[in-house]
Protein backbone atom coordinates (compact mmCIF):
# COMPACT_ATOMS: atom_id res chain seq x y z
CA UNK A 1 0.00 0.00 0.00
CA UNK A 2 3.08 2.23 1.11
CA UNK A 3 4.67 1.95 -2.30
CA UNK A 4 1.30 2.33 -4.52
CA UNK A 5 0.80 5.77 -3.00
CA UNK A 6 4.42 6.64 -3.49
CA UNK A 7 4.11 5.37 -7.12
CA UNK A 8 0.89 8.00 -7.24
CA UNK A 9 2.45 10.53 -5.14
CA UNK A 10 5.74 10.07 -7.63
CA UNK A 11 3.22 10.11 -11.09
CA UNK A 12 1.79 13.48 -10.07
CA UNK A 13 4.78 15.04 -9.36
CA UNK A 14 5.97 13.99 -12.86
CA UNK A 15 2.94 15.37 -14.29
CA UNK A 16 3.11 18.77 -12.36
CA UNK A 17 6.91 19.05 -13.32
CA UNK A 18 5.33 18.81 -16.86
CA UNK A 19 3.11 21.18 -16.69
CA UNK A 20 5.82 23.46 -15.95
CA UNK A 21 8.39 23.12 -19.03
CA UNK A 22 7.07 23.42 -22.86
CA UNK A 23 7.97 23.22 -26.19
CA UNK A 24 7.95 27.04 -27.46
CA UNK A 25 8.55 26.20 -31.70
CA UNK A 26 8.63 22.69 -33.07
CA UNK A 27 10.04 23.50 -37.07
CA UNK A 28 10.65 20.77 -39.11
CA UNK A 29 12.14 21.01 -42.71
CA UNK A 30 11.88 17.97 -44.63
CA UNK A 31 13.88 17.69 -47.65
CA UNK A 32 12.55 15.21 -50.44
CA UNK A 33 15.50 13.74 -52.93
CA UNK A 34 14.91 12.36 -56.04
CA UNK A 35 15.73 8.53 -54.97
CA UNK A 36 12.43 9.03 -52.23
CA UNK A 37 14.54 9.48 -48.95
CA UNK A 38 13.87 12.27 -47.06
CA UNK A 39 16.62 14.28 -45.19
CA UNK A 40 14.23 15.90 -42.16
CA UNK A 41 15.61 18.30 -39.96
CA UNK A 42 13.73 19.02 -36.34
CA UNK A 43 14.37 22.26 -35.00
CA UNK A 44 13.08 22.09 -31.27
CA UNK A 45 12.71 24.71 -29.25
CA UNK A 46 12.19 23.09 -25.69
CA UNK A 47 11.87 25.66 -22.28
CA UNK A 48 12.99 23.26 -19.00
CA UNK A 49 11.58 26.36 -17.37
CA UNK A 50 13.06 26.24 -14.04
CA UNK A 51 13.55 22.20 -13.22
CA UNK A 52 17.24 20.86 -13.83
CA UNK A 53 17.00 18.45 -16.60
CA UNK A 54 19.74 16.52 -18.65
CA UNK A 55 18.12 17.40 -21.82
CA UNK A 56 15.54 15.84 -24.13
CA UNK A 57 14.52 12.47 -25.93
CA UNK A 58 13.45 12.05 -29.18
CA UNK A 59 11.22 8.75 -29.91
CA UNK A 60 10.36 8.07 -33.59
CA UNK A 61 8.36 4.84 -34.57
CA UNK A 62 9.67 2.97 -37.26
CA UNK A 63 6.51 1.09 -37.87
CA UNK A 64 2.97 2.56 -38.64
CA UNK A 65 -0.12 0.99 -39.20
CA UNK A 66 -0.45 0.24 -42.75
CA UNK A 67 2.57 1.69 -43.83
CA UNK A 68 5.94 1.06 -44.52
CA UNK A 69 8.89 0.15 -42.16
CA UNK A 70 11.45 3.10 -42.26
CA UNK A 71 15.04 2.96 -41.81
CA UNK A 72 16.06 6.01 -40.11
CA UNK A 73 20.01 7.13 -39.79
CA UNK A 74 20.61 9.84 -37.42
CA UNK A 75 23.86 12.68 -38.80
CA UNK A 76 23.67 14.58 -36.14
CA UNK A 77 22.27 16.82 -33.36
CA UNK A 78 23.72 20.24 -32.21
CA UNK A 79 22.16 23.58 -31.01
CA UNK A 80 21.64 26.77 -32.77
CA UNK A 81 24.74 27.48 -32.94
CA UNK A 82 26.38 24.59 -34.83
CA UNK A 83 27.78 22.99 -31.70
CA UNK A 84 27.08 19.71 -31.16
CA UNK A 85 25.30 18.15 -28.29
CA UNK A 86 25.72 14.91 -26.69
CA UNK A 87 23.59 11.82 -27.84
CA UNK A 88 22.62 8.02 -27.59
CA UNK A 89 20.81 6.15 -30.19
CA UNK A 90 19.08 2.97 -29.28
CA UNK A 91 16.34 0.88 -30.95
CA UNK A 92 13.23 -0.78 -28.63
CA UNK A 93 10.31 -2.54 -30.32
CA UNK A 94 10.57 -0.97 -33.04
CA UNK A 95 11.06 2.60 -31.96
CA UNK A 96 14.25 4.84 -32.36
CA UNK A 97 15.10 6.71 -29.22
CA UNK A 98 18.01 9.51 -29.57
CA UNK A 99 18.52 10.50 -25.93
CA UNK A 100 20.31 13.99 -25.72
CA UNK A 101 21.92 15.56 -23.04
CA UNK A 102 24.80 14.99 -20.67
CA UNK A 103 23.89 12.66 -17.50
CA UNK A 104 27.00 14.81 -15.25
CA UNK A 105 25.28 18.77 -16.83
CA UNK A 106 21.70 19.81 -15.36
CA UNK A 107 20.53 22.69 -17.34
CA UNK A 108 17.45 25.03 -17.12
CA UNK A 109 15.56 27.30 -19.26
CA UNK A 110 14.71 27.67 -22.93
CA UNK A 111 17.73 25.52 -24.89
CA UNK A 112 17.51 24.39 -29.05
CA UNK A 113 17.86 21.05 -30.39
CA UNK A 114 18.45 20.60 -33.57
CA UNK A 115 18.22 17.16 -34.79
CA UNK A 116 18.88 15.81 -38.52
CA UNK A 117 18.14 12.60 -39.82
CA UNK A 118 17.87 10.63 -43.01
CA UNK A 119 14.43 8.56 -43.90
CA UNK A 120 14.28 5.69 -46.20
CA UNK A 121 11.07 4.17 -47.37
CA UNK A 122 8.54 6.79 -46.01
CA UNK A 123 7.54 7.57 -49.74
CA UNK A 124 4.12 5.69 -50.49
CA UNK A 125 3.15 4.84 -54.08
CA UNK A 126 -0.32 4.44 -55.17
CA UNK A 127 -1.85 4.24 -58.68
CA UNK A 128 -2.56 7.33 -59.36
CA UNK A 129 -0.23 9.07 -56.78
CA UNK A 130 2.88 8.99 -54.20
CA UNK A 131 2.68 10.26 -51.20
CA UNK A 132 4.02 11.72 -48.05
CA UNK A 133 2.33 10.98 -45.00
CA UNK A 134 4.16 12.27 -42.44
CA UNK A 135 3.30 12.58 -38.21
CA UNK A 136 5.51 15.73 -37.70
CA UNK A 137 5.67 16.68 -34.14
CA UNK A 138 4.24 13.03 -33.02
CA UNK A 139 1.76 12.89 -30.37
CA UNK A 140 3.32 11.59 -27.13
CA UNK A 141 4.88 14.88 -25.77
CA UNK A 142 3.61 15.07 -22.41
CA UNK A 143 4.36 18.61 -23.20
CA UNK A 144 2.26 21.76 -24.82
CA UNK A 145 4.00 22.82 -28.19
CA UNK A 146 3.22 26.78 -28.88
CA UNK A 147 3.45 26.19 -32.60
CA UNK A 148 4.78 23.79 -35.13
CA UNK A 149 5.44 24.23 -38.74
CA UNK A 150 6.82 21.99 -41.24
CA UNK A 151 8.27 22.92 -44.79
CA UNK A 152 8.90 20.27 -47.57
CA UNK A 153 11.31 21.27 -50.26
CA UNK A 154 10.45 19.28 -53.79
CA UNK A 155 13.15 17.39 -55.85
CA UNK A 156 11.85 19.14 -58.74
CA UNK A 157 10.82 23.03 -59.38
CA UNK A 158 8.30 21.83 -62.09
CA UNK A 159 5.89 19.49 -59.72
CA UNK A 160 2.70 20.56 -59.88
CA UNK A 161 -0.84 19.61 -59.39
CA UNK A 162 0.09 18.86 -55.64
CA UNK A 163 -2.43 17.69 -53.31
CA UNK A 164 -2.25 18.77 -49.72
CA UNK A 165 -3.80 17.86 -46.35
CA UNK A 166 -3.47 18.58 -42.15
CA UNK A 167 -4.69 17.17 -39.32
CA UNK A 168 -4.26 18.47 -35.33
CA UNK A 169 -4.82 17.11 -31.97
CA UNK A 170 -4.94 13.99 -30.29
CA UNK A 171 -4.30 10.98 -32.03
CA UNK A 172 -7.52 9.86 -34.65
CA UNK A 173 -8.48 13.34 -34.46
CA UNK A 174 -9.78 15.03 -37.97
CA UNK A 175 -9.55 18.20 -36.57
CA UNK A 176 -7.49 20.69 -38.96
CA UNK A 177 -6.22 23.84 -37.07
CA UNK A 178 -3.74 24.09 -39.56
CA UNK A 179 -2.99 25.55 -43.05
CA UNK A 180 -0.36 24.64 -45.65
CA UNK A 181 0.58 26.41 -48.66
CA UNK A 182 2.85 25.94 -52.21
CA UNK A 183 5.48 28.16 -53.62
CA UNK A 184 7.93 27.11 -56.04
CA UNK A 185 9.75 23.93 -54.64
CA UNK A 186 8.37 24.58 -51.32
CA UNK A 187 4.98 23.27 -49.50
CA UNK A 188 4.77 24.73 -45.87
CA UNK A 189 2.00 23.48 -43.24
CA UNK A 190 1.71 25.23 -39.45
CA UNK A 191 -0.60 25.35 -36.93
CA UNK A 192 -3.10 27.68 -36.55
CA UNK A 193 -3.06 27.38 -32.37
CA UNK A 194 -1.19 25.65 -29.88
CA UNK A 195 -0.97 21.60 -29.23
CA UNK A 196 -2.23 20.53 -26.26
CA UNK A 197 0.06 17.85 -24.32
CA UNK A 198 -0.55 14.53 -26.44
CA UNK A 199 -1.77 16.48 -29.26
CA UNK A 200 0.64 16.83 -32.55
CA UNK A 201 0.71 17.74 -36.17
CA UNK A 202 0.55 15.30 -38.84
CA UNK A 203 0.74 16.57 -42.83
CA UNK A 204 -0.19 14.94 -46.25
CA UNK A 205 1.57 15.55 -49.48
CA UNK A 206 0.46 14.14 -52.69
CA UNK A 207 2.99 13.91 -55.58
CA UNK A 208 2.56 12.82 -59.24
CA UNK A 209 3.81 9.41 -60.54
CA UNK A 210 6.92 10.22 -62.20
CA UNK A 211 9.20 12.73 -60.24
CA UNK A 212 10.48 10.13 -57.57
CA UNK A 213 12.44 7.16 -57.99
CA UNK A 214 12.33 4.90 -54.98
CA UNK A 215 15.33 3.35 -53.38
CA UNK A 216 15.33 0.87 -50.78
CA UNK A 217 18.88 0.23 -48.32
CA UNK A 218 19.78 -1.68 -45.51
CA UNK A 219 19.58 -0.21 -41.84
CA UNK A 220 22.14 2.16 -40.86
CA UNK A 221 25.54 0.96 -39.37
CA UNK A 222 24.45 2.68 -36.21
CA UNK A 223 21.71 0.51 -36.10
CA UNK A 224 24.44 -2.60 -35.78
CA UNK A 225 27.07 0.23 -33.34
CA UNK A 226 23.45 -0.08 -31.20
CA UNK A 227 23.31 -3.80 -30.83
CA UNK A 228 27.10 -3.72 -30.10
CA UNK A 229 26.76 -1.63 -27.18
CA UNK A 230 23.98 -4.08 -25.86
CA UNK A 231 26.67 -7.16 -26.58
CA UNK A 232 27.78 -7.94 -23.34
CA UNK A 233 24.86 -8.06 -21.51
CA UNK A 234 23.06 -10.74 -24.03
CA UNK A 235 26.66 -12.28 -24.92
CA UNK A 236 25.95 -15.40 -22.99
CA UNK A 237 22.37 -15.84 -23.94
CA UNK A 238 23.78 -15.71 -28.16
CA UNK A 239 26.28 -18.34 -27.19
CA UNK A 240 24.09 -20.85 -25.56
CA UNK A 241 21.32 -20.30 -28.03
CA UNK A 242 23.57 -20.04 -31.38
CA UNK A 243 25.34 -23.36 -30.78
CA UNK A 244 22.24 -25.00 -31.64
CA UNK A 245 20.56 -25.88 -35.05
CA UNK A 246 19.43 -22.21 -35.44
CA UNK A 247 23.05 -21.13 -36.13
CA UNK A 248 23.22 -22.61 -39.70
CA UNK A 249 19.84 -21.51 -40.50
CA UNK A 250 19.78 -18.50 -40.13
CA UNK A 251 23.32 -17.89 -41.33
CA UNK A 252 21.67 -19.65 -44.54
CA UNK A 253 18.68 -17.15 -44.49
CA UNK A 254 20.94 -14.02 -44.23
CA UNK A 255 23.19 -14.68 -47.07
CA UNK A 256 19.95 -15.72 -49.49
CA UNK A 257 18.24 -12.56 -48.17
CA UNK A 258 21.65 -10.63 -49.17
CA UNK A 259 21.48 -11.95 -52.65
CA UNK A 260 17.78 -11.52 -52.91
CA UNK A 261 18.23 -7.65 -52.17
CA UNK A 262 20.80 -7.14 -54.66
CA UNK A 263 18.49 -8.29 -56.86
CA UNK A 264 15.80 -6.10 -55.69
CA UNK A 265 17.86 -2.57 -55.14
CA UNK A 266 16.59 0.18 -57.17
CA UNK A 267 19.59 2.01 -57.93
CA UNK A 268 22.40 3.17 -61.33
CA UNK A 269 23.55 0.04 -62.54
CA UNK A 270 26.81 -0.98 -61.17
CA UNK A 271 29.50 -2.98 -63.55
CA UNK A 272 31.04 -6.44 -62.41
CA UNK A 273 34.32 -5.46 -63.68
CA UNK A 274 36.75 -8.51 -63.80
CA UNK A 275 39.85 -9.29 -62.23
CA UNK A 276 40.94 -8.78 -66.45
CA UNK A 277 40.12 -4.75 -66.54
CA UNK A 278 40.87 -3.61 -62.77
CA UNK A 279 42.85 -0.78 -62.96
CA UNK A 280 42.82 -1.32 -66.76
CA UNK A 281 42.85 2.22 -68.49
CA UNK A 282 39.40 2.57 -70.51
CA UNK A 283 39.51 3.74 -73.81
CA UNK A 284 36.61 6.51 -74.83
CA UNK A 285 34.23 4.67 -77.48
CA UNK A 286 31.72 5.97 -79.80
CA UNK A 287 29.55 3.45 -80.71
CA UNK A 288 28.13 -0.20 -78.96
CA UNK A 289 30.75 -2.48 -79.21
CA UNK A 290 29.64 -5.35 -81.90
CA UNK A 291 26.05 -3.54 -82.70
CA UNK A 292 24.92 -5.32 -79.72
CA UNK A 293 21.38 -3.94 -78.57
CA UNK A 294 20.46 -1.93 -75.05
CA UNK A 295 19.56 -5.06 -73.07
CA UNK A 296 22.74 -7.16 -74.43
CA UNK A 297 25.04 -3.92 -73.12
CA UNK A 298 22.83 -3.85 -69.51
CA UNK A 299 23.23 -7.33 -69.07
CA UNK A 300 27.34 -7.95 -69.97
CA UNK A 301 27.91 -4.82 -67.58
CA UNK A 302 25.93 -6.30 -64.16
CA UNK A 303 25.36 -9.64 -65.82
CA UNK A 304 21.65 -9.39 -64.73
CA UNK A 305 18.89 -8.52 -66.69
CA UNK A 306 16.91 -6.15 -64.64
CA UNK A 307 13.27 -4.31 -65.17
CA UNK A 308 15.17 -0.88 -66.66
CA UNK A 309 16.90 -3.43 -69.55
CA UNK A 310 13.66 -5.17 -70.34
CA UNK A 311 12.17 -1.31 -70.85
CA UNK A 312 15.00 -0.19 -72.75
CA UNK A 313 14.00 -2.97 -75.59
CA UNK A 314 10.29 -0.63 -75.88
CA UNK A 315 12.09 2.27 -76.59
CA UNK A 316 14.63 0.94 -78.88
CA UNK A 317 12.18 -0.78 -80.69
CA UNK A 318 10.32 2.77 -81.57
CA UNK A 319 13.61 4.82 -82.02
CA UNK A 320 14.23 2.18 -85.40
CA UNK A 321 10.58 2.61 -86.06
CA UNK A 322 8.64 -0.56 -85.31
CA UNK A 323 6.72 1.17 -82.51
CA UNK A 324 4.92 4.43 -81.71
CA UNK A 325 4.70 5.77 -78.04
CA UNK A 326 1.70 7.66 -77.29
CA UNK A 327 1.39 9.75 -73.92
CA UNK A 328 -1.73 9.79 -72.17
CA UNK A 329 -2.71 12.38 -69.75
CA UNK A 330 -6.30 12.04 -68.33
CA UNK A 331 -7.15 15.60 -66.26
CA UNK A 332 -8.67 15.20 -63.19
CA UNK A 333 -10.39 18.16 -61.51
CA UNK A 334 -8.19 19.11 -58.63
CA UNK A 335 -5.82 16.12 -58.49
CA UNK A 336 -2.37 14.77 -60.33
CA UNK A 337 -3.35 14.35 -63.85
CA UNK A 338 -3.32 10.25 -64.48
CA UNK A 339 -0.21 9.23 -66.81
CA UNK A 340 -0.88 6.61 -69.62
CA UNK A 341 1.63 5.46 -72.01
CA UNK A 342 -0.09 3.18 -75.40
CA UNK A 343 1.94 1.74 -78.12
CA UNK A 344 0.94 1.83 -81.48
CA UNK A 345 2.52 -1.01 -84.08
CA UNK A 346 3.90 0.31 -87.18
CA UNK A 347 5.96 -2.17 -89.00
CA UNK A 348 4.69 -6.39 -88.35
CA UNK A 349 8.52 -7.10 -86.98
CA UNK A 350 8.26 -10.18 -89.29
CA UNK A 351 12.38 -9.16 -89.69
CA UNK A 352 13.44 -8.96 -85.93
CA UNK A 353 16.02 -10.96 -84.78
CA UNK A 354 17.30 -10.58 -81.46
CA UNK A 355 15.00 -12.81 -78.80
CA UNK A 356 13.99 -9.91 -76.78
CA UNK A 357 12.49 -8.36 -79.30
CA UNK A 358 10.45 -10.86 -80.37
CA UNK A 359 8.67 -11.34 -77.24
CA UNK A 360 8.22 -7.90 -76.80
CA UNK A 361 6.84 -7.91 -79.79
CA UNK A 362 4.66 -10.86 -79.19
CA UNK A 363 4.01 -8.99 -75.94
CA UNK A 364 2.83 -5.87 -76.83
CA UNK A 365 1.36 -6.90 -80.05
CA UNK A 366 0.01 -10.27 -79.88
CA UNK A 367 -3.65 -10.28 -82.26
CA UNK A 368 -3.44 -6.54 -82.06
CA UNK A 369 -2.22 -3.34 -83.46
CA UNK A 370 -2.18 -1.29 -80.09
CA UNK A 371 -2.20 -1.79 -76.33
CA UNK A 372 -2.00 0.85 -73.27
CA UNK A 373 0.88 0.23 -70.55
CA UNK A 374 -2.41 0.33 -68.13
CA UNK A 375 -4.27 -2.64 -70.19
CA UNK A 376 -0.99 -4.88 -69.42
CA UNK A 377 -2.06 -4.87 -65.85
CA UNK A 378 -4.93 -7.43 -66.49
CA UNK A 379 -2.38 -9.74 -68.01
CA UNK A 380 0.13 -10.12 -64.69
CA UNK A 381 -0.44 -13.74 -64.97
CA UNK A 382 1.35 -13.56 -67.90
CA UNK A 383 3.70 -10.88 -67.48
CA UNK A 384 6.46 -13.29 -65.40
CA UNK A 385 5.97 -15.49 -67.68
CA UNK A 386 7.20 -13.00 -70.48
CA UNK A 387 9.94 -11.66 -67.92
CA UNK A 388 11.28 -15.40 -67.47
CA UNK A 389 11.15 -15.67 -71.16
CA UNK A 390 13.19 -12.95 -72.04
CA UNK A 391 15.85 -13.36 -69.54
CA UNK A 392 16.15 -17.16 -70.69
CA UNK A 393 16.23 -16.39 -74.19
CA UNK A 394 18.62 -12.95 -73.78
CA UNK A 395 21.31 -15.20 -71.43
CA UNK A 396 21.26 -17.76 -73.89
CA UNK A 397 21.30 -15.25 -76.89
CA UNK A 398 24.85 -14.16 -75.09
CA UNK A 399 25.56 -17.68 -74.49
CA UNK A 400 25.67 -18.68 -77.86
CA UNK A 401 27.44 -15.25 -79.36
CA UNK A 402 30.37 -16.09 -77.31
CA UNK A 403 30.19 -13.56 -74.45
CA UNK A 404 29.06 -15.62 -71.54
CA UNK A 405 31.45 -18.79 -70.59
CA UNK A 406 29.01 -22.00 -71.27
CA UNK A 407 31.31 -24.17 -68.80
CA UNK A 408 30.74 -21.49 -65.81
CA UNK A 409 27.35 -22.29 -66.19
CA UNK A 410 27.73 -25.83 -65.96
CA UNK A 411 29.84 -26.00 -63.17
CA UNK A 412 26.99 -23.84 -61.41
CA UNK A 413 24.65 -26.79 -62.45
CA UNK A 414 27.30 -28.95 -60.00
CA UNK A 415 27.09 -26.94 -57.48
CA UNK A 416 23.03 -27.30 -56.73
CA UNK A 417 24.92 -30.85 -56.05
CA UNK A 418 27.38 -29.88 -53.43
CA UNK A 419 23.99 -27.86 -52.03
CA UNK A 420 22.29 -31.01 -51.70
CA UNK A 421 25.30 -32.39 -49.80
CA UNK A 422 25.84 -30.17 -47.27
CA UNK A 423 21.94 -30.23 -46.65
CA UNK A 424 22.24 -34.09 -45.64
CA UNK A 425 25.03 -33.65 -43.46
CA UNK A 426 23.14 -31.49 -41.47
CA UNK A 427 19.99 -33.04 -40.75
CA UNK A 428 22.50 -36.20 -40.13
CA UNK A 429 23.86 -34.26 -37.69
CA UNK A 430 20.83 -33.10 -36.14
CA UNK A 431 19.26 -36.71 -36.28
CA UNK A 432 23.07 -38.32 -34.35
CA UNK A 433 23.67 -35.11 -32.22
CA UNK A 434 20.78 -35.74 -29.39
CA UNK A 435 21.97 -39.22 -28.42
CA UNK A 436 25.22 -38.17 -28.01
CA UNK A 437 26.65 -37.20 -24.80
CA UNK A 438 26.40 -33.22 -23.63
CA UNK A 439 29.85 -31.96 -23.71
CA UNK A 440 30.58 -34.27 -27.18
CA UNK A 441 26.70 -32.67 -28.48
CA UNK A 442 28.19 -29.29 -27.90
CA UNK A 443 31.27 -30.08 -30.23
CA UNK A 444 29.70 -31.91 -32.96
CA UNK A 445 26.79 -29.30 -33.01
CA UNK A 446 29.13 -26.68 -33.41
CA UNK A 447 31.14 -28.73 -35.80
CA UNK A 448 28.56 -28.61 -38.09
CA UNK A 449 27.06 -25.42 -37.88
CA UNK A 450 30.71 -24.07 -38.99
CA UNK A 451 30.57 -26.61 -41.55
CA UNK A 452 27.57 -26.06 -43.47
CA UNK A 453 28.01 -22.49 -43.10
CA UNK A 454 31.41 -22.17 -44.68
CA UNK A 455 29.57 -24.49 -47.53
CA UNK A 456 26.62 -22.36 -47.86
CA UNK A 457 29.63 -19.27 -47.98
CA UNK A 458 31.79 -20.78 -50.55
CA UNK A 459 28.55 -21.81 -52.59
CA UNK A 460 27.15 -18.30 -52.64
CA UNK A 461 30.63 -16.79 -53.57
CA UNK A 462 31.46 -19.21 -56.15
CA UNK A 463 27.47 -18.58 -57.40
CA UNK A 464 28.72 -14.90 -57.41
CA UNK A 465 31.54 -15.45 -59.75
CA UNK A 466 30.49 -18.10 -62.46
CA UNK A 467 26.95 -16.51 -62.87
CA UNK A 468 27.11 -15.02 -66.28
CA UNK A 469 30.91 -15.27 -66.45
CA UNK A 470 32.60 -13.43 -69.19
CA UNK A 471 34.48 -14.95 -71.92
CA UNK A 472 37.55 -13.41 -73.21
CA UNK A 473 35.25 -11.95 -76.11
CA UNK A 474 32.77 -10.58 -73.15
CA UNK A 475 35.59 -9.27 -71.77
CA UNK A 476 36.95 -7.37 -74.27
CA UNK A 477 33.32 -6.04 -75.18
CA UNK A 478 32.46 -5.02 -71.45
CA UNK A 479 35.71 -3.15 -71.84
CA UNK A 480 34.45 -1.17 -74.75
CA UNK A 481 30.61 -1.08 -73.09
CA UNK A 482 32.58 0.90 -70.06
CA UNK A 483 34.32 3.22 -73.02
CA UNK A 484 30.91 4.08 -74.39
CA UNK A 485 29.61 4.65 -71.15
CA UNK A 486 32.07 7.56 -70.43
CA UNK A 487 31.36 9.11 -73.98
CA UNK A 488 27.66 9.00 -73.39
CA UNK A 489 28.31 11.21 -69.92
CA UNK A 490 31.56 13.28 -71.52
CA UNK A 491 30.87 17.30 -70.51
CA UNK A 492 31.53 19.60 -73.41
CA UNK A 493 34.92 20.63 -71.32
CA UNK A 494 35.98 16.72 -71.98
CA UNK A 495 34.95 16.90 -75.42
CA UNK A 496 37.35 19.34 -76.30
CA UNK A 497 40.35 17.31 -75.06
CA UNK A 498 39.11 14.22 -78.17
CA UNK A 499 40.30 14.59 -81.12
CA UNK A 500 38.18 12.69 -82.98
CA UNK A 501 34.78 13.09 -80.85
CA UNK A 502 31.78 12.99 -83.26
CA UNK A 503 29.94 15.93 -83.58
CA UNK A 504 26.54 15.87 -81.62
CA UNK A 505 23.72 15.65 -84.13
CA UNK A 506 19.96 15.07 -82.58
CA UNK A 507 19.53 11.75 -84.56
CA UNK A 508 22.73 10.51 -82.03
CA UNK A 509 20.67 11.40 -79.25
CA UNK A 510 17.39 9.37 -79.80
CA UNK A 511 19.59 6.56 -81.17
CA UNK A 512 22.01 6.32 -78.21
CA UNK A 513 19.21 7.16 -75.26
CA UNK A 514 17.66 3.54 -74.84
CA UNK A 515 21.80 2.61 -74.06
CA UNK A 516 21.99 5.28 -71.72
CA UNK A 517 19.40 4.14 -69.72
CA UNK A 518 20.79 0.40 -69.10
CA UNK A 519 23.74 2.71 -68.15
CA UNK A 520 22.42 5.07 -65.72
CA UNK A 521 23.53 7.88 -67.43
CA UNK A 522 20.39 9.35 -69.50
CA UNK A 523 20.41 12.62 -67.42
CA UNK A 524 24.05 13.40 -68.48
CA UNK A 525 23.23 12.29 -71.95
CA UNK A 526 20.27 14.77 -71.76
CA UNK A 527 22.14 17.66 -70.76
CA UNK A 528 24.69 17.02 -73.94
CA UNK A 529 22.05 18.24 -76.12
CA UNK A 530 20.57 21.00 -74.65
CA UNK A 531 19.59 23.85 -77.44
CA UNK A 532 20.47 21.13 -79.80
CA UNK A 533 17.33 18.65 -79.75
CA UNK A 534 14.55 20.33 -79.59
CA UNK A 535 11.91 18.34 -82.04
CA UNK A 536 9.74 15.53 -81.23
CA UNK A 537 10.63 12.62 -82.68
CA UNK A 538 8.18 10.76 -85.23
CA UNK A 539 8.06 7.85 -82.70
CA UNK A 540 6.86 9.83 -79.76
CA UNK A 541 3.96 11.14 -79.58
CA UNK A 542 2.87 14.25 -76.53
CA UNK A 543 -0.55 16.03 -76.63
CA UNK A 544 0.88 18.40 -73.31
CA UNK A 545 3.87 19.55 -74.98
CA UNK A 546 4.13 22.94 -76.15
CA UNK A 547 8.03 23.37 -76.31
CA UNK A 548 10.20 20.29 -76.22
CA UNK A 549 14.35 19.94 -75.80
CA UNK A 550 16.51 16.48 -74.65
CA UNK A 551 15.18 17.18 -70.98
CA UNK A 552 11.68 17.11 -71.41
CA UNK A 553 11.82 13.60 -73.59
CA UNK A 554 14.63 12.21 -70.94
CA UNK A 555 12.10 12.82 -68.32
CA UNK A 556 8.97 11.26 -69.79
CA UNK A 557 11.26 8.34 -70.63
CA UNK A 558 12.02 8.24 -67.01
CA UNK A 559 8.55 8.00 -66.25
CA UNK A 560 8.14 5.28 -68.66
CA UNK A 561 10.72 3.47 -67.36
CA UNK A 562 9.12 3.93 -63.86
CA UNK A 563 5.45 3.13 -64.75
CA UNK A 564 6.45 0.20 -66.49
CA UNK A 565 8.25 -1.19 -63.46
CA UNK A 566 5.64 -0.56 -61.09
CA UNK A 567 3.46 -2.46 -64.18
CA UNK A 568 6.06 -5.57 -64.75
CA UNK A 569 7.09 -5.80 -61.14
CA UNK A 570 4.46 -8.66 -59.93
CA UNK A 571 4.97 -8.18 -56.09
CA UNK A 572 3.73 -4.85 -54.88
CA UNK A 573 5.08 -3.32 -51.70
CA UNK A 574 2.28 -0.79 -51.55
CA UNK A 575 -0.95 -2.67 -51.87
CA UNK A 576 -1.56 -2.35 -48.01
CA UNK A 577 -0.62 1.09 -47.55
CA UNK A 578 -3.12 3.19 -46.32
CA UNK A 579 -3.64 6.72 -48.11
CA UNK A 580 -3.97 10.18 -45.82
CA UNK A 581 -6.49 11.44 -48.52
CA UNK A 582 -9.87 10.31 -48.90
CA UNK A 583 -10.85 9.99 -45.86
CA UNK A 584 -7.86 8.15 -44.43
CA UNK A 585 -5.93 10.84 -42.75
CA UNK A 586 -6.14 11.82 -39.40
CA UNK A 587 -3.84 13.14 -36.65
CA UNK A 588 -0.69 10.73 -35.78
CA UNK A 589 -1.64 8.73 -38.95
CA UNK A 590 1.07 8.13 -41.05
CA UNK A 591 5.04 7.47 -40.77
CA UNK A 592 6.79 9.57 -38.38
CA UNK A 593 5.60 10.71 -35.12
CA UNK A 594 5.95 9.54 -31.56
CA UNK A 595 7.36 12.05 -29.10
CA UNK A 596 9.46 12.55 -26.32
CA UNK A 597 10.10 14.06 -23.26
CA UNK A 598 12.73 15.50 -20.84
CA UNK A 599 14.97 13.97 -18.64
Amino acid sequence: MIIYILLLFFGFYQVARAETEIIKNFDVNINIQKDGTLLVTEKIVYDFGTNQRHGIFRNIPLTSVNGPKLKIEVLGVKDESGKPYKYTISITNNILKIKIGDPNIFITGSKTYIITYQVYNAIRTFEDHDELYWNVTGNEWPVAIQNANASITLPDSSIYNLKMDCFTGPYGSLQKNCIFNHSGTSVNYSTTQPLNANEGLTIVLGLPLGYINKIYLPPSQKSFFTLALNFDSIFSFLLSFFELIIFPFLAFFIVIMIFLKRLTWKTKPKPVIPKELKGEPITVEYNPPDNLSPIDIGTILDRRIDLTDISSVIIDLAVRGYIKIRYIVKNIPFWPDKKDFEFIKLKDGTDLVHPADKIIFELLFNYRDNVKLSDLKEQRTSLQWYIERIKENTEQYLYYKGYFDQGAKYKLERLKNYFSIALIILFAGLFISPILPGRFKVTLNNLFSFLFVGIVIAIFVVTVKQSNKLTPQGISALRKILGFREFLQLTEKDKLQLIDAPELQPEIFEKFLPYAMVLGVEDKWAKKFEGIYNTIPSWYEDPTVTSFNSYLLTRDILSFNDSFNKVFNIPSTSSNFSSGFDSGGFSGGGSGGGGGGSW
